[in-house]
This record gives C-alpha cells, sequence and structure tokens, in this order.
C-alpha cells in the first residue's frame, strides 16, 4: 500500500530526470520501499516544452528503469519536436495504445473473414435472435438452417457466400419439391444472417434481393382444398395405426381449427378444466385466443396422460416438440393417393386441415366470431369463407315489405 505522505523529488546527473523514494504499509507500519538492501527509485521526467511544464512518470528502478534509460527517453522526445512523432510521454501511450487496438482490430478482422457460416450463425447470430425475436420466429430459422442452409454451405467462410450458393440453396428446394412459399421462407433465413453480418462488416456487401436469385413472392398461395368427412375419416384411422402422436395433433386440429405452430407450443397450464377453456398464447400475430373446452376436445384429453403445466400437450414420440407438421401426415396423404391428380394449390397438406375448419364453421358462426375463432385480425380473411346465400337474401328482402297495416299499402302509380 502507498503512503500518503508528500515525496521529495531528488535531480540525477540528467537534466528532466529525477525520482523518489517510495514508502510501504505492512503490518501497519510504515516501511521504505527496498530494492535488495538499499532503497528503490521511481524516475520520472520534469521538463518544459513550448511554455508548459511536464510531469510525466515511468517507473521503479526494481523494475528495470534507471537515470540513464530515462535520460534516452526524454531524448527521444526532444527529437521528436523536430522529425515527427509523439512529444510528451502520454501522447507516446496514447499513440501506441491506439496502434495495439489498431493491431487487435485488424487481426478480428482476419478471424472474422475466416468465419464459417456456421460459427456466425451459431456464435453470434442465433443468440441475437433468440434474445430479439419471438421463439416460434427463431425455432423456424433454426429449422431452415438444420435442414437447408448449413448442410449446403455452413462450413464456407462467409465471406465467400455469392450467387452460386444461392442458386445451389434454390436448386436444392426445387429438386425437393418445396413450395415458392417455402423458398421465399428458407432464402429469406439467409437473407436475414448476411444482413446481419453486413450490417457489422463482416461482409462487404449486402445479401442479394429475391428476385434477383429467382425467388420473389408466390403471389395467392391460398390453400383451396377442403378435406372431406370422408376422407378425415381414413386419414385418422391411418394415422391412428401408425403414430398415436401424430393422431392426437391431427385430432386437435381438426377439432380446433388451429395453426400447426399453435399445436405445437401448447402446454398443459393452458388447458383450463374448471373453466372448460383452452388459450393460444404463442400466436403468430401475437394476439391471445380463448376457445371454449368441447366434448370432443375433453373426450381427446382424456385418453392423454396429464404433464407438468409447462409440458407440451403434443409431443412427437420422444418427447421432443414438433418443429413442423408430422411427416407420418404426408406419408398418410401419399399412401392413400388423396392428392393424385390434384394441381399444386388444391393439394392436401396438413395447413388443409385449418382451411377445412374455417369453411365448415363459415356455415355457423357470423365474420366476428369466424375471426375470433380462427384468430385472424382482418375481416378480410373471414369474408373468403362467407358465402352469398339466396334464399336468406330472399327471406330479407321479402320481409321490407311484409304486414302492413290494412289500408296503408301505398299504391303503385298509374302508368301515364
Amino acid at each position: 500500500m502507498a503512503s500518503g505522505r508528500k515525496m521529495q523529488w531528488f535531480p540525477t546527473e540528467f537534466k528532466g530526470v529525477r525520482y523518489r523514494h517510495g514508502y510501504q504499509k505492512k503490518d501497519g507500519v510504515e516501511r521504505l520501499r527496498k530494492n535488495g538492501a538499499k532503497p528503490d527509485k521511481y524516475f520520472a521526467l520534469h521538463y518544459k516544452m513550448a511554455g508548459r511544464v511536464y510531469d510525466e512518470p515511468l517507473g521503479w528502478e526494481s523494475d528495470g528503469w534507471n537515470a540513464e534509460k530515462a535520460a534516452l527517453e526524454l531524448a527521444k522526445l526532444k527529437e521528436n519536436r523536430t522529425k515527427g512523432g509523439p512529444k510528451t510521454l502520454r501522447e507516446s501511450k496514447d499513440r501506441a495504445e491506439a496502434e495495439r487496438k489498431a493491431d487487435a482490430a485488424r487481426k478480428k478482422a482476419e478471424a472474422d473473414a475466416a468465419k464459417t457460416l456456421e460459427e456466425y450463425w451459431s456464435e453470434t447470430y442465433l443468440p441475437s435472435a433468440k434474445q430479439l425475436k419471438k421463439e416460434c420466429s427463431w425455432e423456424k430459422e433454426e429449422s431452415h438452417f438444420r435442414l437447408w442452409i448449413g448442410p449446403l454451405m455452413g462450413g464456407m467462410p462467409i465471406k465467400n457466400i455469392d450467387l452460386p450458393q444461392w442458386d445451389e440453396l434454390t436448386k436444392s428446394l426445387s429438386t425437393a419439391g418445396k413450395s415458392q412459399r417455402t423458398k421465399l421462407y428458407v432464402t429469406g433465413t439467409l437473407r436475414r444472417i448476411l444482413k446481419h453480418a453486413f450490417e457489422r462488416r463482416m461482409i462487404n456487401e449486402g445479401p442479394p434481393s429475391g428476385k434477383r436469385v429467382g425467388v420473389s413472392s408466390p403471389g395467392n398461395n391460398r390453400r383451396m382444398r377442403v378435406i372431406s368427412d370422408d376422407e378425415e375419416f381414413v386419414i385418422m384411422k391411418e394415422l391412428e395405426s401408425r403414430d398415436p402422436n401424430a393422431w392426437r395433433i391431427t385430432r386437435f386440429a381438426f377439432l380446433t381449427g388451429c395453426r400447426a405452430s399453435e399445436a405445437f407450443r401448447l402446454v398443459w397450464s393452458n388447458i383450463d378444466f374448471s373453466r372448460r377453456c383452452l388459450t393460444f398464447s404463442q400466436t403468430k400475430n401475437s394476439d391471445t385466443r380463448i376457445l371454449p373446452l368441447t366434448p370432443p376436445l375433453h373426450e381427446l384429453f382424456d385418453t392423454m396422460e396429464k404433464g407438468e403445466p409447462e409440458g407440451l400437450v403434443f409431443p412427437m414420440k420422444d418427447g421432443t416438440p414438433y418443429l413442423e407438421a408430422p411427416n407420418v401426415f404426408r406419408t398418410v396423404v401419399d399412401k392413400l393417393e388423396l392428392n393424385e391428380g390434384r394441381s399444386k394449390r388444391d393439394r392436401m397438406v396438413f395447413h388443409s386441415i385449418r382451411h377445412t375448419v374455417a369453411t365448415r364453421l363459415s356455415a355457423k358462426l357470423g365474420p366476428r366470431d369466424l375471426m375470433d375463432v380462427m384468430g385472424w385480425r382482418t375481416v378480410q380473411m373471414a369474408m373468403r369463407y362467407v358465402h352469398s346465400n339466396d334464399d336468406a337474401k330472399l327471406k330479407a328482402l321479402s320481409s321490407l315489405g311484409s304486414a302492413p297495416e290494412e289500408g296503408k299499402i301505398l299504391p303503385f302509380p298509374a302508368q301515364a
């Protein structure tokens, strides 16, 4: 511990170089700091430049400083006044620190330039996405990276990813028979990763647009397929024999019309048996939605073993959460040949269940109630399913002139 006493400075044989002794407290006693058997010396510079006096510390004799070395340091500073360079120790230290930071930045830039897409994804982008995005968003991106982006270009330096790699990605999606919408989502994930890197100066150019890589919005990709009662029956019967877990989540979708992601994330605390309702809290548009617990839903849940409050209601066979529609659903649809001869928009997919439920409910509910059940914010979505009813129109129009009081019927005007 340094002493609080006022230190006395002593001159040396070199002009502008001086030293002092130091004191330390040990066991409550203040003692002179020693360098071997003799007192230690702390050297400093004391000089005048441009009308200003500078006192700049150097260091202890025990750490390698002496009067001659200090004099050489002062000579360098004086020489710099004419030749250029740092003119004070502070300026010299600041310049050295700036060079150190510049060197560290250069080394980091070199390391960043060699960083692979996989490394950037796992070390930088994904942690950021988990903090800033909803779980359903970053989980979908994680699925895109794991299934498509990572296997193709995860091991490449991120700076080397260019149009050929984008072309390879879109080609692999096309070969797998993925829809234009799926291509849009997967390439959108890659675009966000590279934009994230570009904004942090990891790469020199921003990612290309969807139009440039041949993946633009597909426009109207609304599913047209309505699943018939007979088709629902054979699908559920086949699923029951193949995968009970897939059967349960599919049955739930037919009973609620929920989005697949909402069923994936449903936990037991979302089901209130006493109030006879269930709550979708993790929805696509972030709007919480409450549905009544119908007798068929009660019957479904009665066949299931209740888990912990935060446990998944519909896990896969291995207990992990679904990240996409059950593969066995597609297998069953193919086995039953339910898509034979159908156009792309008329093919049956898991989302067709939601479209089917909305169609069935539209015959019984008005637009406002349909919006509440399906979780839509805009009436335009509900109006897609509300169809004209000629009988209802005739009945309503007829009521406009029905049962007038006797003698109150207005005569039609006589023809001219």
